[in-house]
């Protein structure tokens, strides 16, 4: 137990000197970084030229970091269906990058993600190794700061954004914003400082040469005091940067929720002086707003956000216009790999244009296992080597739709044809000792139940918790504010909705009603530090149980 507690303490000091020499580097690197803006001609020139070159970056990266790295998981999982570097050339040149991702996938050559992260062990017939997410990180040492994800679906963890990579990040930013007229908007930020991935968007936009005005914030907890440290002198590290030697760049002003009132007042100052609003945010918080000014009465008209973090359903895109706004998506993973940016002339409401110059996106053709309805998981794939971490084939723990259109938009002229829409996630909860699949409970919990019982998107959330006496039972969260409320109704409404569809989902929700796992609760539902409200969430306690018993 001894040397397992130096062992951790020598990887955490190791990690903090590594962070402390990035961010001596971080100092003496932002100056340039502001100073050498992109311009809209550099932006188009820039993604057209790294298409032309899609297929031979791919190769380089696939050479130098994993055939000649004998520890890459990539390269036990290529060399166990015999893959060696010059059959990979030839299929790239011959079939296709995509084409060939797909092959490779087809034969085991992916990744899940449960498997990225190090929970479960990576099996390949009778093969069988583990990985963790330092295994993915690319060798090569450049000016970087360190963000986290929030943990809302699983144990947090640490990413790395370089200077270059923002400055590639930059070049669709720069399309995107023209497509969308966002040069003559007024910009704000909801989101949270750091560990959270807001400042990638206010250094993007400064790279751009775009005024950021305001950046209402929240804050996230850290877990100890050294990490709080980091992150605080981070933060005001690059805002001090950003005022000397950028645009604009706002310093945090924090909002609790309740609080959300002065993003509509700024609004409605910005609109008074002729200047229409541009605001950066999760979708649940954006729907906040709008709700906020359907409360005093304020239209939202001209005003724009751009929505992420969780899927942009109907209901929530209803709630927007209701005020006037309109609304746009972007798309990442682990919030440092950028996978697309919303289309100016959309057909659906959440539809992307895929980032091809940086990341290459495919639905994996084996379906999710043990899942009756037919899932293929999204694969990702890293074309450059400032990115975070290397993916080849990576599920992220969505699905999607894909097409190739030519819509017109800025975003499909410089070449991203690829389309994604109807982003989703797939996941289980666990119950009575058995799995449950749920595909789209967004339909269910923000439209269903808000028109049958009352209520707005986001009142009403399932909570999967485990209670004293070890039993998992299933809590429906409504929030207090929705009135006269026949709550057996609604308990009976889930039962249904639960049972829908497949024979084990029949079977489960029989076994909760007969175990009487089913309860309600008058609460306000869960929301993440960065204000997402899941349709399901499952308590902290069992996140960690599980990440130990992973």
């Amino acid at each position: 137990m001894t040397s397992l507690v130096a062992s951790k303490q020598f990887w955490q000091l190791r990690s903090d000197l590594k962070k402390a020499r990035e961010l001596f580097k971080l100092t003496a690197s932002l100056p340039r970084f502001f100073r050498e803006k992109v311009s809209l001609s550099q932006a188009e020139e820039g993604i057209k030229r790294a298409l032309e070159n899609r297929n031979n970056t791919f190769l380089e990266l696939a050479r130098t970091q994993i055939y000649e790295y004998p520890r890459s998981p990539y390269l036990q999982l290529l060399r166990l269906v015999g893959c060696e570097f010059s059959d990979l050339c030839a299929h790239v040149h011959y079939h296709g990058l995509e084409n060939t991702l797909r092959k490779l996938a087809m034969e085991g050559v992916y990744l899940t993600s449960d498997e990225f992260k190090g929970k479960k062990e990576v099996v390949r017939g009778g093969f069988s190794f583990r990985v963790c997410p330092g295994d993915f990180e690319f060798a090569i040492s450049r000016p970087a700061f360190y963000f986290q994800s929030t943990g809302t679906k699983n144990k947090p963890v640490s990413t790395s954004t370089s200077l270059d990579w923002l400055s590639l990040r930059a070049l669709g930013t720069a399309v995107f914003s023209s497509a969308h007229d966002l040069y003559s908007y007024s910009h704000a930020l909801y989101d949270a400082i750091l560990p959270a991935n807001s400042l990638n968007h206010l250094l993007t936009n400064a790279k751009i040469g775009m005024r950021t005005e305001r950046w209402f914030a929240r804050r996230i907890p850290a877990n100890n005091t050294l990490e709080k440290l980091y992150f605080r002198s981070v933060t005001y590290l690059i805002v001090l940067m950003g005022k000397r030697f950028g645009p604009n760049f706002p310093r945090p002003e924090f909002l609790s929720i309740q609080d959300i009132r002065r993003i509509v007042d700024w609004i409605a100052v910005e609109k008074r002086s002729g200047r229409n609003c541009y605001i950066i945010t999760v979708a649940s918080s954006a729907v906040r707003i709008a709700q906020m000014a359907w409360k005093l009465g304020v239209s939202l008209e001209g005003t724009k956000f751009n929505v992420a973090g969780e899927p942009f359903t109907e209901a929530k895109a209803k709630t927007i216009e209701k005020v006037g706004a309109t609304s746009t998506s972007r798309y990442s993973y682990g919030g440092g790999n950028p996978v697309g940016f919303g289309c100016a002339r959309p057909i659906h409401r959440d539809e992307i244009h895929v980032s091809q110059h940086l990341v290459a996106a495919i639905s994996n053709a084996k379906p999710v296992p043990q899942v009756e309805e037919q899932i293929h998981p999204l694969l990702l794939t890293t074309l450059h080597s400032a990115a975070p971490r290397l993916l080849l084939n990576v599920e992220n723990g969505d699905y999607v739709v894909t097409e190739e259109r030519e819509c017109g938009c800025a975003l499909e002229k410089v070449g991203l044809k690829l389309h994604l829409h109807h982003i989703r996630s797939y996941e289980k909860f666990t119950s009575e000792g058995m799995n449950y699949f749920y595909g789209d409970l967004y339909e269910l919990f923000e439209k269903v139940f808000p028109s049958e019982f009352g209520g707005e998107p986001g009142d009403y959330q399932l909570v999967e918790e485990e209670e004293h006496d070890g039993q998992t039972r299933l809590a429906l969260k409504v929030h207090p504010s929705v009135d006269n409320l026949d709550e057996s109704k609604l308990l009976e409404r889930l039962r249904i909705a639960l049972a829908n569809g497949s024979r084990g989902n029949r079977f489960m929700t029989g076994v909760w009603q007969e175990a009487g796992s089913f309860k309600l609760k008058r609460e306000i539902p869960h929301a993440s530090p960065r204000g997402k409200i899941l349709p399901l969430h499952i308590s902290q306690p069992k996140i960690k149980l599980r990440a130990r018993e992973g």
